[in-house]
């Protein structure tokens, strides 16, 4: 697997926009946001046919947005006093409340589409026919 060349730089400006939070564990946080980034790269890179070794620096800001979009809809940063976010089953009678695990959210993670119509028309100014 090739590594963005920028991906330090993308990790650092995702540690300065998603905030950790509170009484969340930081290597926890820290393996989210790597993930999905990641992820993100990975699936803009698959989309564009391009390398991820020479995606262009101008789809950085779209990469980051990418990643915060999936973060924030599923809610994989969510804090655990506000975990509606990572509910993955819930009974009325005698009240229960069950969480999805980190693995879970891993495995979840795998089947979402990065690519929503959002940021289609950005990436297809980038696309390139398949080699």
């Amino acid at each position: 697997m090739l590594v963005h060349k920028r991906y330090d730089d993308l990790l650092k400006e995702l540690t300065e926009l998603v905030a950790m939070p509170d009484g969340d564990d930081e290597d926890h946080y820290t393996k989210v946001l790597k993930y999905v980034l990641s992820k993100a790269i990975q699936d803009v890179a698959n989309y564009t046919n391009i390398p991820v070794d020479e995606l262009p620096e101008e789809l950085d800001y779209t990469i980051v947005s990418l990643t915060i979009q999936v973060i924030d809809t599923h809610g994989w940063l969510t804090p655990d006093n506000d975990q509606t976010g990572n509910v993955q089953s819930l009974s009325e009678g005698d009240t229960s409340v069950t969480f999805k695990s980190v693995t879970s959210i891993y495995s979840e993670l795998q089947s979402v589409n990065f690519i929503t119509d959002n940021y289609t028309n950005i990436l297809n100014n980038f696309r390139r026919l398949p080699e």
